[in-house]
């Protein structure tokens, strides 16, 4: 088993918070074919952590039923967002709550159970996918980054350590700091949670494919 599937030896058990019936049987139903990867369990207020590993919630429906407005305090347990809105301010205001990670509602079951596998192990994953092609593309004068420099910052943005980067790049570990000093300098950020931030507010919305061994920007920029 390569370091792409190592996800496949873990089992993980997820619930679902604040959804209707007929969603969570949908889900369920969605699901059960990889019940060898993932399992649907009975989400508990209480005691949420040591039942499950990851816990899905709808970020609208959330709200409204803890009645916060604005952004409420950071997430006790492992948290999935899974909602229909995927806009770059929806995604980065859930990121910033603490949420694990934000996947996409649109998503083929496939897909999904390959985002959950890898948030389980630690990931940062935004899969926003919309079942459509993106359409719009940062204007060449705009974009600050070289394409390098965008590479190695929504690698970052995918939860990739510096040392992932350098494998999957061919680089030397010395260059990829470097990439990322330089990316740094220029999106003005001094930490990497600034940065997977600001990456996801700027379209760099790193995602699985629905091949689970491939990985792709949802927004492209270009060269610089």
């Amino acid at each position: 088993m390569d370091r792409h599937s190592v996800s496949a030896a873990r089992h993980v058990k997820v619930a679902i918070m604040d959804e209707s019936e007929l969603v969570v049987q949908g889900i369920r139903a969605m699901l059960e074919p990889h019940a060898a990867f993932v399992t649907l369990v009975p989400h508990r207020a209480e005691g949420a952590a040591a039942l499950c590993d990851l816990t899905l919630y709808e970020p609208s429906a959330h709200r409204r039923t803890t009645g916060v407005r604005g952004v409420p305090q950071r997430f006790p347990t492992r948290m999935v967002a899974f909602g229909w809105d995927c806009s770059p301010q929806a995604v980065s205001t859930e990121m910033s709550r603490g949420a694990a990670g934000f996947v996409s509602k649109w998503l083929p079951a496939r897909r999904l159970v390959w985002n959950l596998l890898q948030i389980s192990e630690g990931r940062v994953v935004v899969d926003a996918w919309s079942g459509q092609q993106e359409t719009t593309q940062p204007a060449v004068e705009k974009w600050p980054l070289t394409q390098r420099e965008t590479e190695v910052l929504s690698m970052i943005a995918s939860g990739r350590a510096n040392r992932e980067i350098a494998e999957e790049t061919n680089l030397s570990i010395n260059s990829v700091k470097s990439y990322i000093r330089g990316a740094y300098a220029k999106i003005e950020v001094s930490s990497r949670s600034q940065a997977v931030l600001w990456a996801i507010q700027h379209g760099l919305l790193v995602s699985a494919e629905s091949d689970p061994t491939s990985h792709r920007v949802s927004a492209q920029p270009v060269r610089a």
